[in-house]
């Protein structure tokens, strides 16, 4: 039997990485989309077999539909697509400049969007879209309107792409963790952390590992009758 095909963004960052080495553990086939090339070379050094790395922006329309043509022509129709790249600027609202404003989108909820327009008519039944948001786009947080809103708004466009392929019988829900120890998280200002960790009940931010095991879960056959969810996990931040 041929491997199933997932397709990953962001696959050489702190999430992207762990999800890769899970699939890859799991046997899935996997193309791995990133915008820096370094990254790429080292996330295909240390997995435990052959990962096709495609170095591309996702943020360039041009660029998405290149790589996957390429990923489709070498590992088939993708069974999965896995959202994950993203990025983030804290600034107060009077800081945001329209460059910002539009890199924050472009980053997390347009390049989401040319992903899906680019890989989702590929799909045959039973394929699996799982996007990423954030707890941010739930409930929202101090000085990040941009990252936020787009957030929010990947929200919004799972839930749409859900009830238009629902009778395609493709599934689409959306991942929304809260703040994850990875390497760029580390560097943001420890008050800002702070005041995060105290939303949280369980008392610890999340590990990569929280938020690759709830995509597995959507790409596994319990999953399976899961569309247009957001799951959140989050150790309790956004209890009443």
């Amino acid at each position: 039997m041929s491997r199933k095909h997932v397709i990953v963004t962001g696959a050489a960052g702190g999430i992207g990485t762990q999800m890769v080495h899970d699939l890859l553990e799991r046997d899935y086939d996997v193309t791995a989309l990133d915008a820096v090339p370094e990254r790429l070379e080292a996330l295909q050094a240390g997995a435990p077999r052959e990962v096709l790395t495609i170095a591309a922006d996702v943020t360039d329309s041009a660029a998405v539909e290149a790589a996957v043509a390429q990923a489709v022509e070498r590992h088939g129709a993708p069974y999965g697509l896995l959202n994950i790249a993203g990025d983030n600027r804290l600034k107060p609202l009077e800081e945001i400049s329209d460059e910002d404003w539009r890199y924050l989108l472009d980053v997390n909820l347009t390049a989401t969007f040319y992903m899906c327009r680019a890989v989702m008519p590929r799909m045959q039944r039973g394929a699996r879209v799982v996007n990423t948001s954030s707890i941010f786009g739930i409930r929202g947080c101090a000085n990040d309107a941009g990252y936020a809103a787009a957030k929010a708004g990947v929200v919004g466009l799972t839930r749409a792409l859900a009830t238009d392929y629902g009778p395609k019988g493709i599934t689409v829900n959306c991942v929304a963790p809260v703040v994850v120890l990875t390497e760029r998280v580390r560097k943001m200002p420890a008050e800002h952390l702070e005041e995060q960790l105290s939303h949280i009940p369980l008392g610890r931010f999340s590990q990569p590992t929280d938020v690759t095991r709830t995509f597995l879960f959507l790409l596994s056959d319990d999953g399976g009758f899961y569309t247009g969810q957001t799951f959140s996990p989050n150790g309790g931040d956004t209890m009443p």
